[in-house]
């Protein structure tokens, strides 16, 4: 894929992931260092770009690029003319200040030692920025009826539930000169896509961060890609560099069997030894939360030894019911505002019986998938006629509910790095 494409996916999966409603040169300064990779300079590094994405919008819908967005993308025909477009938006963000909630990121140019500070310097340059901590009017309770509002998960809900209280339990023993039953922090999280896992993997995190776990409470998300090079000794620096990130709060990796899925050349098995050694040198301020597929993760967690002696706090996932699915469809709605016209869920109930049964469903990414193709309709029907009515702009009709899978046309899909059948 072509430089300019690779960053223009990147940039609209950076806004998607931090539900940003536009993509802006924020996100595109992320997607060039993504896409350029190993290939970035050296002072443009995921630490230095990361906190100008906070903090977290509210937007369901698939974000479009700004203008000035869409120019810089456009302007990124060479690695060299990249490098170039990122570094200056790099100065404008740096000219304006970090996004609100964002720590003040840090170049390469202010690691540079001077005399009698280069130990300093070498030690700052190896850590990377944290996001703050969360405000402490967030307490415990009002993270825990965020838990609440989230549709479903009655189970998952009451093992987090079970955290707290055994924190809790401590903290009153502590209190009273009794010892403290430690137990891990890091967990497994295992069932199908779209369950809500990374959802409560950041709600977990501001607990832990709220309790004392950790110092920070913010969570960094990280895939294979994040984690693995195609060079040897390139995977351990680019786990240092991801875990030092994480430090104070946690790490999230999604689809963490993927780090096991490669063949004898791969550097996957490095990748999870660094990690594994890094969970223990910083134990007291650092969790990890790993998540994937039933079946894929029992099969990651015993490929080490260190990880079965680190994870053994295990939250099963249960898939979505149809009225779930269709009560997060209405959630989408009312948060975009969209109001629902007569017809509409019980026609959302009929395409999510029917989709539920193909292989590897996507729950609520579905249903993200099924909004966002609904909204698209609702947008053709509005322009049609090319006059306008109020009620228009707010109002979704059955008939713009898709007839058809709008992720697959009807035919069954994989979601993720879930091998197939008889590998």
């Amino acid at each position: 894929m072509p430089l300019r494409e690779r960053i223009a996916d990147e940039a609209i999966a950076a806004a998607k992931a931090h539900s940003h409603a536009e993509v802006e040169p924020r996100h595109v300064l992320w997607a060039i260092v993504r896409a350029m990779g190993d290939q970035a300079a050296a002072d443009l590094t995921l630490d230095v770009v990361r906190p100008y994405l906070a903090p977290d919008g509210q937007s369901v819908a698939t974000p479009v690029p700004s203008a000035a967005a869409q120019a810089a993308i456009d302007a990124c025909t060479s690695p060299e003319a990249a490098t170039e477009q990122a570094r200056a938006i790099l100065a404008q963000l740096a000219s304006a200040g970090p996004s609100p909630g964002a720590a003040a990121p840090r170049s390469a140019a202010d690691t540079t030692a001077t005399p009698g500070v280069a130990e300093q310097a070498a030690e700052q340059a190896t850590s990377a920025p944290l996001p703050p901590k969360p405000d402490q009017a967030e307490t415990i309770a009002a993270l825990l009826a965020e838990l609440d509002a989230l549709v479903g998960l009655a189970s998952v809900k009451a093992e987090i539930r079970k955290l707290v209280a055994v924190q809790r339990l401590n903290a009153e023993r502590k209190s009273h000169e009794l010892p403290e039953v430690t137990g891990s922090a890091h967990l497994v999280f295992t069932g199908d896509p779209g369950t809500g896992k990374t959802s409560v993997a950041r709600i977990v995190a501001k607990l832990y961060g709220a309790l004392g776990l950790v110092q920070r409470g913010h969570m960094v998300e990280a895939s294979r890609a994040d984690l693995v090079a195609g060079y040897v000794g390139q995977t351990a620096l680019k786990v240092q560099e991801v875990v030092r990130s994480a430090i104070g709060g946690v790490l999230f990796i999604d689809e963490a069997y993927a780090l096991c899925d490669g063949d004898s050349q791969d550097f996957g098995g490095e990748a999870v030894a660094t990690l594994v050694k890094m969970m223990e040198d910083n134990r007291a301020n650092l969790a990890v939360i790993v998540a994937g597929y039933r079946d894929e993760m029992w099969t990651f967690i015993r490929s080490n030894p260190g990880l079965r002696s680190r994870f053994t706090r295990y939250i099963d996932f249960p898939n979505y019911s149809t009225a779930e699915l269709a009560q997060i469809f209405d959630a989408m709605a009312a948060t975009a505002k969209v109001r629902l016209a007569d017809g509409v869920l019980a026609r959302v109930r009929a395409r999510l019986d029917e989709a539920s049964g193909v292989e590897d469903f996507g729950n609520a990414r579905y249903v993200r998938s099924l909004f966002e193709q609904a909204y698209a309709n609702m947008a053709a029907r509005v322009f049609a006629d090319s006059t306008i009515d109020a009620a228009e702009l707010e109002t979704m009709t059955e008939a713009d509910i898709p007839v058809t899978d709008p992720s697959a046309g009807g035919q069954p899909h994989r979601i993720g790095f879930r091998p197939a059948a008889g590998r």
